[in-house]
């Protein structure tokens, strides 16, 4: 694991995410703290609805118009948050680069790939397009497309999604940025492709000297990546750890529930997966309790009224934090 330095790349501090909409105000993302040093790579996991992608989108000014963010996101001291749509296109552009979930969505249909490559190199570089277009075809060639010269020329409906997706890995990495962000880089492709993909990201990521922030809901891939794993739900921070650590010994109820709803491979018998009872809280107003506690077998009274703050486990390692009543130090 990459040790926390002094001054961490990137810093968010108390962020939230909020949306209008005609019943009220919903809160996405309520009050998360998460540090990322130069050169880790933090997974960020939890279920649909508990506010994983909202961060990134947050981060890179790609909220839908009827949202907010609140806080600060300090990307090398300066606050993302606080930047002008000009300002933030330069950083966008050069120090921060995204990978979405789906790339055919992403990539321009009418563009070959080659001119969406050096399109970026051209504005933010100021290179020419015949410099641009041959650092282009490079890439996709480090990003192991096979003929990459001939390919780039084609258009993106012509690559499958797994060299799709390679496309979008060799154009977010094209300006060595410091940071990336993916965003479920890889739910759409079979599970071969998706290991492909992900060695890639990480072999890539170390070349560069890239920190990443991978949001999952799949905690095999945080498992195969990642260095550190934030645990979200109800757009809090549940827990966070080294992932060897926070596999080996889960500290919040949710996060068990999580490991135990994994399929496991080191059994003869087939065991009955684990489940979380009742339904994922996804947005809504903020809670005074913790937001888990509807759900949790070991919740009692204090837990409905009084919100868990995310205090450090010192006794399981540096940096290991959970926001559960039962794990809280003794006083």
């Amino acid at each position: 694991m990459t040790p926390m330095t002094a001054e961490p790349l990137l810093s968010l501090q108390d962020l939230t995410v909020r949306f209008r909409l005609p019943a009220g105000e919903t809160v996405a993302v309520d009050g998360v703290s998460l540090d990322l040093a130069p050169g880790e790579v933090l997974g960020i996991v939890g279920e649909s609805g508990s506010g994983k992608s909202q961060i990134l989108y947050a981060l890179m000014g790609l909220l839908a118009s009827n949202g907010r963010a609140g806080g600060r996101a300090l990307f090398q001291g300066q606050d993302l948050l606080s930047l002008t749509e000009a300002q933030l296109d330069r950083v966008r552009g050069q120090a921060v680069s995204m990978i979405f979930q789906d790339p055919m969505t992403s990539l321009n249909p009418y563009m070959r790939v080659v001119d969406q490559l050096a399109e970026g190199l051209v504005v933010h570089k100021g290179m020419s397009w015949a410099s641009a277009r041959a650092e282009g075809v490079r890439m996709l060639d480090r990003v192991r497309i096979p003929d990459a010269a001939r390919r780039a020329r084609l258009y993106p409906h012509e690559f499958s999604g797994g060299m799709r997706q390679r496309v979008m890995i060799a154009m977010a990495l094209l300006a060595r940025p410091r940071l990336l962000l993916a965003d479920e880089p890889t739910t759409a492709l079979d599970v071969t492709i998706q290991a492909q993909v992900l060695d890639l990201m990480a072999e890539l990521g170390r070349e560069t000297g890239a920190a990443i922030v991978l949001v999952t809901h799949d905690l095999g891939v945080v498992a195969r990546l990642c260095d550190r794993v934030a645990v979200l739900y109800g757009g809090r921070v549940m827990e966070e750890g080294a992932a060897e650590a926070l596999f080996d010994a889960p500290a919040h109820p949710y996060t068990r529930g999580l490991l135990a709803a994994m399929p496991r491979l080191e059994t003869t018998l087939t065991p009955r997966l684990g489940t979380i009872p009742g339904t994922p809280r996804s947005g809504g107003a903020m809670l005074a309790g913790c937001p888990f506690a509807p759900r949790c077998e070991a919740r009692f009274d204090r837990c409905t009224h009084e919100r868990p703050a995310l205090h450090p486990l010192r006794s399981q390692g540096p940096g290991r934090r959970a926001a559960c009543h039962l794990s809280e130090p003794a006083t």
